[in-house]
C-alpha cells in the first residue's frame, strides 16, 4: 500500500499541503526547480512574472442624463508586485516588498465615448442663421417700403398741388397756398322777363366764399348776382334756377347755378328778393361773364355782367293799333299787341316769341256771344298759321259795352308782319263772315 509523500518548503522546511505552489512560511516557491535559470539569448537572467488572465474593465456608466437608473461602481483593479531592485523573485523569507503603483484603466477613446447629439446644435445654429436673415430682409423690405411710400405720398401730394394749383390760377400767392379773393361787387340793375315772371339782376358780387351759402363753401371762386323777381301773372311760375340759369365764361364754356337763397314757385303778385350763386375753378374778370336764363330748349337770353348792359331786345314790346272792325255783329277793336319771349308764365321755345292780342268788343245785340278763340281765331305770318295758345275771353253780354280779352299766339321771332283772322261762322243767325286785321310789331 502506497504511502503518500509530505512535500516541505524547500527554503524554511515547512509542510506544504499538495498542490501548493508556495510556502505559507516564508512564500518560497515548493518547485524544486525553481532555483534553475532559464536559458535566454543573451546569458542575462530576468526573472518571470507568472501570467496573470487577462481582465476586462466594465466600461464606464453612460451619462446620467441618458438612463434614470444610477451608475454602477467600477469594480477596482488588481494590485500587482514587483521585486526590490537586486532581489529575486519570489521575495526571501524575511524581505520586505513594496506594491507597484496601483493599475489605471486605460483611457476611453473618443469613438467610444458617447457622442453628444450633435444635430440640435447645429440646426439650432441654422434656425438662428435663418432667423437672423429672415429678419435682416424683412428690415431692408420695411424700409424700402417705407421710402417707397413716402415717396409716392410726396409724388401724390405735389401732383394734388400742381393740379389745385392750375385750376385756381390768380387764386393763389405763387407758393400754392390758396389765396382769399377780394370781394368786388359790380352794379347792373338789368330787367328781363323770363317765364312771365320780371326779373332784375341789382348787382353781381365776386369772393371767395359767402357766409349765408354753406352749399358751395369748397369753390375757389363765387359769383353771386342778387336778384329781385316780381310774378304779375294770376299763376304760380317755377323758373328751375339749376336748369335755367347759367354763367357763360370767355372760353365758351358754361357753369350752371349751384345753389340760391329761395327756390320753389313764386306766387300770383308776388315781388320778392332771391340771390342765385354759381361756383368757378378760377378767378376771372366778371365783366367778361354773361348771364344765360333759358333752358337747352327754351327762347334764352344772354345778359353780359357788366354795369347797365342793354337788354332791350329781350323787353317786351307793344304796340296800340286800334284798329276796328266789325265781326258776328259786334263792334271789335284790336286795341294793343305785345310781343314777348315769355306768356302766361311759360318760356317760348328756341326760336319763337309769343304774340298776344288785347281785342275790345261792344255788343249791341240782343244775345250774347261767345267767341271760342280756339276754334275761330287764327294768327298768321307767311306761311305760318297759329292756333291760339291761350284766351281770357269768356262771354260778351247782351247789351254790353267795353268787354276785353286777350289771345295769345305762339309765332317765330324772325316774323315782323301779322294777320289776325276771325273765321266764318255757319252756324249763326245770320251766319257769320271771316273777318282778317294786319299790324306789325
Amino acid at each position: 500500500m502506497a504511502q503518500s509523500s509530505q512535500a516541505f518548503c524547500p527554503q524554511c522546511g515547512t509542510p506544504v499541503p499538495p498542490g501548493q505552489r508556495f510556502c505559507s512560511n516564508c512564500g518560497a516557491s515548493t518547485d524544486p526547480g525553481f532555483s534553475k535559470p532559464t536559458a535566454m539569448a543573451s546569458g542575462e537572467y530576468v526573472p518571470q512574472i507568472p501570467q496573470q488572465p487577462t481582465q476586462y474593465s466594465a466600461p464606464p456608466p453612460p451619462p446620467a442624463s441618458s438612463y434614470s437608473q444610477p451608475a454602477q461602481p467600477t469594480p477596482a483593479p488588481p494590485t500587482y508586485y514587483a521585486p526590490q531592485q537586486g532581489q529575486g523573485f519570489p521575495p526571501q523569507q524575511g524581505q520586505n516588498f513594496a506594491p507597484q503603483q496601483s493599475y489605471q484603466p486605460a483611457p476611453v477613446p473618443d469613438y467610444a465615448k458617447p457622442q453628444k447629439d450633435s444635430s440640435r446644435s447645429v440646426l439650432g445654429q441654422m434656425g438662428c442663421g435663418i432667423l437672423i436673415v429672415i429678419l435682416i430682409i424683412v428690415g431692408i423690405c420695411s424700409g424700402a417700403s417705407f421710402f417707397a411710400y413716402r415717396f409716392l405720398t410726396s409724388a401724390a401730394s405735389s401732383a394734388s398741388t400742381s393740379t389745385t394749383n392750375s385750376t385756381t390760377t390768380g387764386n393763389s400767392n405763387g407758393n400754392g397756398t390758396p389765396q382769399s379773393v377780394p370781394a368786388t361787387t359790380t352794379q347792373m340793375n338789368a330787367a328781363v322777363t323770363y317765364a312771365s315772371v320780371d326779373v332784375t339782376i341789382v348787382n353781381v358780387q365776386k369772393a371767395s366764399s359767402f357766409t349765408d351759402d354753406t352749399g358751395l363753401s369748397n369753390a375757389p371762386i363765387v359769383i353771386r348776382l342778387n336778384i329781385k323777381e316780381h310774378n304779375p301773372t294770376t299763376n304760380s311760375v317755377y323758373l328751375f334756377y339749376g336748369d335755367n340759369f347759367h354763367l357763360i365764361l370767355p372760353d365758351g364754356s358754361s357753369v350752371a347755378a349751384g345753389s340760391e337763397q329761395t327756390g320753389g314757385g313764386i306766387g300770383q303778385a308776388v315781388t320778392r328778393n332771391n340771390w342765385v350763386d354759381f361756383p368757378l375753378t378760377a378767378d376771372v374778370d366778371v365783366s367778361k361773364l354773361t348771364l344765360r336764363i333759358g333752358g337747352a330748349n327754351e327762347a334764352q337770353m344772354d345778359v353780359p355782367l357788366t354795369t347797365s348792359p342793354d337788354v332791350s331786345k329781350y323787353q317786351l314790346k307793344t304796340i296800340t293799333p286800334n284798329a276796328a272792325f266789325n265781326y258776328a255783329g259786334l263792334n271789335w277793336t284790336l286795341t294793343t299787341v305785345t310781343s314777348g319771349l315769355s306768356a302766361d308764365g311759360k318760356q317760348a321755345t328756341t326760336g319763337m316769341r309769343y304774340i298776344v292780342v288785347t281785342l275790345k268788343a261792344d255788343n249791341h245785340t240782343q244775345n250774347s256771344f261767345y267767341l271760342f278763340a280756339g276754334d275761330n281765331a287764327r294768327l298768321q305770318a307767311g306761311s305760318t298759321t297759329s292756333p291760339p295758345t291761350s284766351n281770357t275771353f269768356n262771354s260778351i253780354a247782351a247789351g254790353t259795352t267795353g268787354t276785353t280779352g286777350t289771345i295769345t299766339f305762339l309765332m317765330p321771332q324772325s316774323a315782323t308782319s301779322f294777320t289776325l283772322i276771325l273765321l266764318a261762322q255757319s252756324g249763326t243767325n245770320p251766319p257769320t263772315t271771316q273777318v282778317t286785321t294786319n299790324f306789325q310789331i
